[in-house]
């Protein structure tokens, strides 16, 4: 027997947190998604298994989009032309309706569609017998106890389960309801970090197989899992389509600012990335550079010096900042936000609340507003670098 278990694919998602992707970059991630479930059948076809588990949430929305509804099945009909048959149920992100659903579900996909356990049976080629139990989300939220409804291991060579949820409010489960079963294999899905339960049985969330936030980093991809007599094992198969990725350059050496455009040209990369540049001992370079970081024009610059098949979206300093964050602003406007402060009608009304306490009435006379006043000033000028007259057009 041998199958691949993938959960948590998030079709339809969109990645967060991206601003001024450049063309080519955003062509590769509208098509992402596709190519993530295009590698995953690939890898399906080329490993000849004997069946896939989906567990939960292979959309991200209950209402697919069209789009997205015609490539998943296009993909589904390569798995039925080289007969690989797929067992999916349906998560808290794509609880299923059957009105949503335009394109009707190949024979290859036998479905979990109902908030109630049912078991599958299957054959391998090489006469195993596997019982398949699970269920499916019809709404974002399960509170039931659905472990309870599954059966214990009967007359069959391998029994999987497989479980989209954990934690209340999504189905709740404990890791000893689960082991009580007998099971051979435990296929979970819901939780997007790859974690392994437990190996006797396994225990498997394999994490999402592409990440679409800058958390979701050192994915596993699916799991892989062969049997070997009466014992399983496991590896996992990277199919992720882009990646994100943060990387630490160090700039000790280095005595002119200019000097880290070469350092970025070398970067290179497998697969299209997301890459978070975070710089260390940049001491030597001076404030100029810690200038350009905090104005967002370096990361622009050095976006036009990257190969094409990164997208840098982000740049900041690993060490604590030896100089003062800049503010985009002149200094007299911080003068004269204080000086709105000093009149005494705005200075009570900022403070009335604590006026009305009796004991510290008393405390808040004219002295102590002068004192507020100049340690506020003092503050900012400490905290903060302003906005210098050549930096002004």
């Amino acid at each position: 027997m041998k199958f691949l278990h993938a959960a948590d694919l998030h079709l339809d998602r969109s990645f967060e947190g991206l601003t001024k992707v450049p063309e080519d970059f955003q062509q590769q991630l509208t098509a992402a998604n596709q190519k993530m479930l295009q590698n995953i059948v690939d890898t399906a076809i080329d490993q000849a298994v004997d069946f896939i588990l989906l567990a939960g949430d292979t959309f991200h929305q209950n209402r697919p989009t069209l789009k997205t509804q015609r490539y998943f099945f296009q993909e589904m009909a390569r798995l039925t032309e080289a007969q690989i048959p797929v067992f999916m149920n349906f998560g808290n992100h794509d609880f299923y309706q059957a009105d949503r659903y335009w394109f009707a579900f190949p024979e290859n996909i036998q479905l979990f569609a109902d908030e109630q356990v049912e078991t599958k049976q299957l054959v391998t080629k090489a006469g195993e017998q596997i019982a398949i139990t699970s269920f499916s989300y019809q709404h974002p939220t399960i509170e039931a106890a659905m472990i309870e409804g599954f059966p214990v291991k009967g007359a069959v060579d391998f029994h999987i389960g497989m479980y989209h949820g954990g934690q209340l409010p999504y189905a709740p489960v404990q890791l000893s309801e689960l082991l009580t079963k007998g099971y051979d294999y435990w296929a979970l899905g819901h939780i997007h970090v790859p974690q392994v339960l437990t190996e006797e049985p396994y225990v498997v969330y394999p994490g999402t197989p592409q990440g679409h936030t800058q958390k979701e980093v050192n994915l596993a991809g699916v799991t892989l899992v062969e049997s070997l007599g009466n014992r399983l094992v496991c590896r996992t198969l990277s199919v992720e389509a882009i990646r994100w990725e943060k990387r630490r350059i160090s700039l000790a050496g280095l005595r002119q600012p200019r000097e880290i455009f070469s350092l970025v040209r070398k970067l290179s990369t497998e697969l299209p990335t997301l890459l978070h540049l975070e710089f260390s001992e940049t001491e030597g370079i001076g404030d100029e550079f810690a200038y350009q970081l905090a104005s967002g024009e370096l990361l622009e610059a050095l976006q036009e010096e990257v190969d094409s098949g990164i997208f840098l979206w982000q740049v900041t300093l690993a060490d604590a900042p030896v100089t003062r964050p800049y503010l985009a602003v002149e200094k007299n406007l911080i003068d004269q936000l204080i000086a709105t402060y000093q009149e005494p009608d705005v200075f009570s009304d900022l403070l009335s609340e604590l006026e009305q306490n009796p004991q510290l009435h008393r405390l808040m006379d004219q002295a102590f507003k002068a004192t507020t006043i100049e340690g506020l000033k003092e503050k900012m000028a400490q905290s903060y670098q302003f906005r210098r007259e050549a930096d002004v057009d």
